[in-house]
């Protein structure tokens, strides 16, 4: 989707304090092998704040940014990965109450880690029409500090990290011109987060939803299966990647060689690289590494945090391109590509 004159007016984060992966090791949480395999050296954690808690603190400090005021706002879409309250629960309404206080739409954007970015791109299409106001908040957050998941080892790729982000999506000023936004998916891999579980009636117990790990292998020893389905599988995935990246950066009208930085997903090291970057080509001091090493996986949040975290440190500035990139299940790939119209005030 090539978009007009659309900008993001503010950006704003919560992350809460960081666990060592060291001290993690220690506890007998995660083995040390994989721990150092990894990259990551440390996991931010949130013991006392929900994840919808955490969506507000970030959509506080976004909407401060944007200059924006509540009436201003045509809508909320929120999202997470994992659980966001009760059952038969708002959570874009609890967002929404507490930040804009306005009787406009609030809608959960439900996308695995892609969500986010797709939220982005529905803002995009709000604002264009025509009784549309000048802006959409878009927020996420997840708390995984809960029985229902093993953040250190759910995943081989990832380490979970608790956060929340916030973007005012605004089609009247901002510090940077969203010029695409585009996903693309796979569909027939679907199966590879489901492989071995029922569809109907639930199979694992309500304390362990997320299960990761164990669906992939069990989905790489399927009967029939190859031994060399899982390295076709990545491999095609990374085609998707690159393809996704090339249409955004094409409908944005620049090549990969302007690209000033890219705001990814925290993964290890390794899935990183050969899931994302390489496909690509792009190389990894133009990433976002360094920083999201010491987050780990913030699951909705990894492109805002990575971009803000660009901005605010003054590591792009006016006239910089960010190429921010994300991956989910399904299997689905998306991006879009920012030009940075202002640099930050580090007052701000």
């Amino acid at each position: 989707m090539k978009t007009g004159s659309i900008h993001l007016a503010g950006i704003g984060s919560y992350l809460p304090p960081t666990v060592p992966v060291a001290h993690a090791v220690r506890d007998g949480l995660i083995d040390a092998e994989a721990a150092e395999a990894s990259g990551i050296t440390s996991v931010t954690v949130e013991t006392a704040l929900s994840a919808t808690d955490m969506a507000v603190r970030a959509a506080e400090v976004a909407v401060r940014r944007s200059g924006h005021r509540p009436e201003d706002f045509a809508a909320l879409l929120h999202s997470g990965a994992h659980y966001q309250g009760p059952d038969s629960w708002s959570a874009p309404h609890h967002v929404l109450d507490r930040t804009l206080g306005r009787p406009v739409t609030a809608l959960e954007v439900r996308q695995g880690c892609l969500a986010m970015l797709t939220s982005l791109r529905l803002a995009a299409a709000l604002l264009t029409a025509e009784d549309a106001g000048d802006a959409v908040l878009v927020t996420g957050g997840d708390n995984f500090s809960t029985p229902r998941v093993d953040r250190w080892r759910d995943s081989e790729h990832a380490m979970y990290a608790d956060s929340g982000a916030a973007l005012v999506v605004s089609r009247v000023r901002g510090f940077a011109e969203v010029l695409s936004v585009v996903s693309r998916s796979v569909p027939e891999l679907e199966s590879m987060h489901r492989y071995g579980e029922p569809l109907l009636p639930p199979d694992r117990p309500a304390e362990r939803p997320l299960y990761v790990g164990p669906r992939l292998r069990a989905w790489a020893g399927r009967p029939g299966a190859g031994p060399h389905d899982m390295i076709e599988a990545v491999t095609r995935y990374g085609e998707l990647v690159a393809e996704t990246a090339a249409q955004g950066l094409a409908e944005a009208g620049i090549d990969r060689d302007d690209l000033a930085r890219v705001a990814h997903v925290g993964f290890h090291e390794d899935p990183l690289h050969s899931l994302l970057l390489d496909p690509v080509g792009i190389p990894a001091k133009l990433g976002t590494w360094e920083f999201m090493r010491t987050v780990g996986h913030a699951s909705v949040s990894d492109p805002v945090l990575g971009l803000e975290h660009l901005w605010t440190t003054g590591q792009v500035t006016e006239g910089d391109h960010v190429l921010l990139l994300g991956a989910t299940e399904g299997m689905e790939a998306g991006c879009a590509v920012v030009r940075i119209t202002a640099s930050h005030d580090a007052g701000a």
